[in-house]
């Protein structure tokens, strides 16, 4: 498929109406003029043929539609494009296949024996001929020239000699190409033309569904010749991976096909390149908020020279900040990188990292490259660690979930996990997230401390065996020839890797993040832009600066504020993630409140109507709704109205919870010192403690004590 199309084949193409309507198009353009026309309004890629007035536009730039259009006209207005192979000429003695070389080099050696006898022995060339051809049939040549009689022959089981005639057409053969030795070649076979109906099959066999050779012949079209099963299996072996694939798999895949280029790290140096990704955990833990089961984000950082592994750090999810603190940890405990290497995700292709002025790379001055598209080949690096070094950790885990776990296993996990949650709020089987971070910590020592299969080779000091160099000792390899590392200190780095954005003072205040902060020094610089430092755990206070890095003051947070309290850039994007996530389970509510008839929504959230309740058992209830009303109040979540009655379920907050925990180890604490319990306290307690949540709490609080009480 060619790479550009002309203005005056594209206006020969011919789209639907809805096609046209999805391009926002009244009408397909149907001269070359139109098509230029749309192409300078939707900014096409093109380029002008020669000195001529005529464009011609890439067809891998163009819209989707108009690509599938171009690629059904090709294909149908010409046969497959095949390799040169197909159709092989020899030119020259390395185009010659290995029979036509072994051939060749045994007639060589037979005429060659033939000049010997003329020179040696004084015969003609015709007796000489004689000669050979009667010691041959004999059985009487030298050992080495006899084997290579048949070889000449063509005929590998020796049942043929040689005849004059043949001897005679060699030396022709020679003769007519000056003497050149490639004549005594045999032809080789002539390769099949391509087929008629190559380009119907190929129209059917390219598509991304992968049909079969069956499938395709079984939806043949009449007016075509159709092959057998054979011819299209024996058509296909000679066809490369590349042109066979094109159209059953994207640009993406085809990438495992086509050459590609080894970089070679000789010439670098520690800390000249440190190379990043991130990773989804390929097991669950439990979430360090809720404590549900999820798959948290690992970001880590190599160095390419020495393939250290430098600097790590997780997260909820791929973000800036998750990126950057990796990248602080690898400077602060190794050394600053001269170039920072990341994939073309958001997580370091943004504002935060690229203003020229307040970006993290910026103030780092280091130098940040990202990866191509549908290249990840080219991070190979980091890539072969996350399937090996990180894969390797998750699967330690029992709720491992990467493509080697067992389906059951998997299964069976996920219930038991989900079960416990459902009944005490934990699992056993989920790790706690300190402990991951405990668990990472010690996989980057051992790997920084085991053979590389790409460092250089020594001879190991207590085995006295060749082994593969560790990152550990390469890194103090380059340290004793002479190199020096560079970190920056942490104080040094709190600064640079503080968030900062540009805000506009108005009247001595600037506004990040909905919250406004003061300063009587800002009063001087109304109008005027400012770059704004901010802590993201700690919304109290804000650092500005002037653009060209002078410290202005420190602003407080202000009262003018439309919270009572400041949020914290960290606290506002948790609340805003919680927002999303109750909206969407709204909106399932929605959908499955629909399907139900009318009156069988008002049947299920109306209340059956009991018997009547007992005088003793009604005060009962009167006092423990008194109790509960006592406690702190819940935060209830706001719920749409609907037209029945609906009953809204309170969201208990995490405080009032522990409240409730605190009053429970009281009272048990008094009974077993056997002090006085009021029957109230005791009723109480046995009520408490057949809920979940005392069951929750007790677990977490045998765990951690009384530090989770205080947390």
């Amino acid at each position: 498929m060619r790479e550009w199309m002309t203005a005056e084949d594209l206006a020969a193409l011919r789209l639907s109406k809805s096609d046209t309507k999805a391009l926002g198009m009244r009408k397909w353009p149907e001269s070359p003029q139109g098509i230029n026309k749309r192409a300078t309004m939707d900014g096409w890629e093109g380029r002008q043929i020669g000195s001529s007035q005529a464009w011609e536009y890439r067809l891998p730039a163009l819209p989707a539609l108009v690509q599938k259009a171009a690629a059904r006209t090709l294909v149908k207005a010409a046969p497959v494009q095949l390799p040169a192979q197909l159709s092989l000429d020899l030119p020259d003695v390395g185009d010659l296949k290995n029979h036509q070389r072994n051939r060749m080099d045994a007639r060589a050696a037979l005429i060659g024996h033939i000049d010997h006898l003329v020179i040696t022995s004084g015969l003609s060339q015709g007796k000489a001929v004689d000669a050979l051809v009667a010691a041959a049939g004999a059985g009487e040549l030298p050992p080495e020239l006899q084997k290579l009689v048949p070889i000449a022959n063509a005929r590998s089981n020796g049942g043929r000699t040689l005849v004059r005639a043949t001897v005679y057409n060699w030396l022709k053969a020679r003769s007519n190409a000056a003497g050149n030795v490639v004549a005594l070649a045999p032809k080789g076979v002539s390769e099949a033309l391509i087929p008629s109906w190559a380009s119907t099959y190929m129209d059917r066999f390219c598509r991304p569904s992968k049909p079969g050779m069956a499938e395709c012949l079984a939806r043949w079209p009449a007016d075509v010749d159709k092959p057998s099963y054979d011819q299209v299996r024996r058509f296909l072996k000679r066809i490369d991976a590349i042109t066979k694939n094109s159209g059953r798999m994207g640009p993406k895949a085809l990438q495992q096909y086509k050459a590609y280029i080894a970089r070679d790290v000789d010439k670098l140096w520690p800390g000249a390149v440190f190379i990043g990704d991130g990773h989804t955990f390929k097991a669950e833990v439990a979430h360090p908020f809720h404590g549900r089961p999820f798959r948290p984000e690992i970001t880590v950082f190599l160095d390419v020279f020495t393939r250290r592994w430098v600097g790590w750090s997780i997260a909820l999810a791929e973000n800036t900040w998750s990126v950057a603190d990796a990248v602080r940890h690898a400077i602060t405990t190794t050394t600053c990188c001269d170039i920072l290497y990341y994939d073309n995700g958001a997580g370091a292709k943004n504002t935060t990292w690229d203003d020229e002025l307040v970006g993290l790379a910026a103030r780092l001055n280091i130098t940040k490259f990202h990866s191509a598209p549908w290249s990840s080949q080219a991070r190979g690096v980091v890539e072969r660690f996350n399937s090996s070094v990180l894969h390797e950790l998750a699967r330690h885990f029992p709720t491992y979930c990467g493509q080697r776990m067992d389906d059951e296993a998997r299964r069976k996990v996920f219930q038991i996990t989900r079960k416990d949650i459902k009944d005490v709020g934990t699992s056993k089987l989920l790790p706690a997230w300190q402990d991951l971070m405990g668990y990472l910590a010690d996989t980057m020592e051992v790997y920084n401390d085991r053979p590389h299969s790409s460092l250089p080779t020594i001879v190991d000091a207590k085995t006295c065996k060749r082994r593969h160099m560790s990152p550990n000792e390469k890194w103090a390899m380059a340290v004793d020839g002479g190199w020096v590392s560079d970190p920056i200190s942490e104080d040094e780095a709190r600064d640079l890797f503080r968030p900062v954005e540009r805000r506009i003072v108005q009247r001595g205040v600037v506004k990040l993040f909905n919250n406004d902060y003061f300063s009587d020094e800002l009063t001087p610089l109304h109008g005027q832009e400012v770059a704004v430092g901010f802590d993201i755990h700690d919304a109290n206070k804000v650092w500005v600066r002037l653009l060209d890095g002078r410290f202005v003051c420190e602003a407080r947070w202000n009262a003018n504020h439309r919270d009572y309290m400041p949020v914290a850039f960290v606290e506002r994007a948790r609340e805003k993630r919680v927002e999303g996530k109750l909206k969407r389970l709204d909106a399932h509510r929605d959908v499955a409140l629909a399907e139900l008839p009318s009156a069988t929504i008002i049947q299920h959230q109306r209340a059956p109507e009991s018997a009547p309740i007992s005088a003793g058992e009604q005060s009962r209830l009167d006092a423990m709704e008194a109790e509960w009303t006592a406690l702190p109040a819940p935060i209830a979540e706001t719920t749409p109205a609907v037209t029945a009655e609906v009953v809204t379920i309170p969201v208990v907050h995490a405080d009032v919870k522990k409240a409730r925990f605190r009053r429970a180890l009281d009272v048990e604490g008094r009974l077993v010192e056997g002090a006085d319990v009021s029957d109230e306290d005791a009723a109480w307690l046995a009520r408490y403690q057949a809920l979940p949540e005392y069951r929750a709490a007790k677990s977490m609080y045998d765990d951690f004590g009384d530090e989770w009480l205080t947390a």
